[in-house]
């Protein structure tokens, strides 16, 4: 191996290619993720770059690609760190327009892509680079000769990831959760094993990049909205909170647990005069899913497969809750209550929900969130727009946060009489007429409510009853 710790120069794409030793994409690495517009951007830069009045200009200085980085192992091999969308689609590039001397036919690299994204993306570029007739294609090989790499080479882990976290991919920039799961995966090192199995998960529950709402607007917001000192995401700061906070422990494969609903060892006892107290066990998952994990959302997180399957819990508890939709009358209020509300308040919701499932499972689900919406509306009828600060406000102006009370509380029950103390009392007295026109959000607000609780066939048009509403529905749906 060599001794020195960077190597960095210029080369050309088509010597590159020529690389004698083994190139590989390591399981951390996101998937090819470029499609037929990324693929039209770089052949119209070619086309600008090599072309004169449509005609081929031979003289055309070297075209520069960027920079490639690559980690160098104790064995020589190499893994492409940073880079891989546009190496991977010049490659295909190649394979589909050059009728000589194919890289890929020259048994240099054996790429193999793992995610079923990588796979899906590039049977569709192939097919879609086949098809289509560009100037460049019948200069293909030319062009690739005047194609220029900067080249970075290091044999210091650390030192590549330190390039790769400050670096983007030409035209796709790295989001939050793409650092994180590398970040995450490194801590895992040795264990390609496990590295495969998280990154083929993680890629899995990252279809449409889901895992950046989920950080984002759920674990994130979950884990720091406390006390009243309160702001919004933005990208350091969930870096901050899932890479730089996570902890280290000696023995990778343990992960250690924390009091929490999901492991509990009993939930309650009973006393008679002959036996004294006697403790019930709760059920005992030997086998549990990933909903069932005994995580807390705000518990301590530990690197690698902690964070991983910390990650996996919620993901599964989203799923859940609305997209499998599990629970019917929780289900049922959400999408009539919710329809058309406000994206702020919807996500505050989903938030809250995830929380209180958090420490109470499903128990009494569809009465806290006719409570959380109690008073999230008593907020929607006094405001003419809701906007991102009204969130914080609601969480911010009462004697205690709202998140922090579900924390701290041990019934359900409690939960409920923190909210019913704190809504604005008179909010709901509203008359209709004060709300706007017919088709405005609080309008339509109230027309959710009237829906949801079968009040608009008695020719109810107010909502100043609506507490008896919801402990009339609470009684007739226990």
């Amino acid at each position: 191996m060599n001794t020195q710790s960077i190597q960095v120069g210029t080369c050309l794409v088509k010597d590159f290619f020529k690389i004698k030793v083994s190139v590989s994409l390591p399981d951390y690495q996101r998937p090819y993720v470029w499609d037929s517009d990324k693929l039209d951007q770089l052949y119209q830069d070619f086309e600008d770059h090599f072309f004169d009045n449509n005609i081929y200009n031979n003289n055309a200085a070297l075209y520069y690609l960027g920079s490639v980085l690559l980690f160098e192992n104790e064995d020589g091999t190499l893994e492409i760190i940073d880079g891989q969308q546009r190496i991977t689609s010049l490659l295909i590039t190649d394979y589909a327009w050059n009728t000589e001397e194919k890289f890929l036919q020259q048994n240099q690299w054996n790429l193999e892509y793992k995610s079923l994204i990588s796979s899906a993306n590039l049977e569709q570029n192939y097919k879609y680079i086949k098809s289509t007739s560009r100037r460049i294609k019948e200069h293909i090989q030319e062009i690739f000769s005047k194609l220029v790499f900067t080249v970075i080479i290091t044999n210091s882990e650390d030192e590549a990831f330190t390039f790769f976290d400050s670096q983007n991919s030409r035209g796709v920039t790295l989001s939050p959760v793409d650092f994180l799961k590398s970040y995450h995966l490194r801590e895992l090192k040795g264990k390609e094993n496990l590295q495969e199995i998280f990154a083929r998960k993680w890629d899995s529950n990252n279809t449409g990049q889901f895992l950046n709402d989920l950080f984002n607007l759920v674990l994130w917001r979950g884990r720091q909205w406390r006390g009243k000192n309160l702001n919004y995401e933005f990208k350091d700061a969930i870096l901050d909170t899932f890479q730089k906070q996570t902890i280290k422990e000696k023995d990778q494969d343990t992960v250690n647990l924390y009091p929490n609903a999901f492991n509990t060892l009993s939930s309650s006892l009973t006393f008679c005069d002959m036996q004294g107290v006697v403790v019930k066990p709760n059920y005992l998952n030997l086998q549990t899913k990933a909903d069932q994990y005994p995580f807390a959302l705000r518990q301590p997180i530990q690197k690698g497969v902690g964070f991983f399957l910390y990650t996996e819990k919620y993901y599964a508890i989203y799923q859940i809750l609305f997209v499998e939709k599990r629970y019917p009358h929780f289900t049922y209020l959400y999408d009539t209550l919710y329809k058309g509300v406000s994206y702020y308040f919807r996500s505050f919701f989903r938030l809250a929900i995830i929380f209180y499932y958090d420490k109470f499972k499903d128990d009494k689900l569809t009465d806290f969130g006719l409570w959380l919406d109690y008073l999230l509306g008593s907020y929607r009828i006094e405001q003419k727009s809701i906007v991102a600060q009204t969130v914080l406000k609601i969480l911010k102006d009462k004697d205690q946060n709202l998140l922090d009370v579900i924390e701290m509380c041990y019934r359900p029950e409690d939960v409920f009489t923190f909210i019913k103390h704190i809504t604005l009392k008179d909010s709901y007295s509203k008359r209709a007429k004060e709300l706007g026109g017919e088709n405005g959000v609080r309008r339509r607000y109230l027309q959710n409510n009237l829906d949801f609780f079968h009040k608009q066939t008695k020719g109810v048009k107010e909502l100043n009853n609506k507490k008896n509403w919801i402990n009339e529905y609470i009684i007739n749906n226990k």
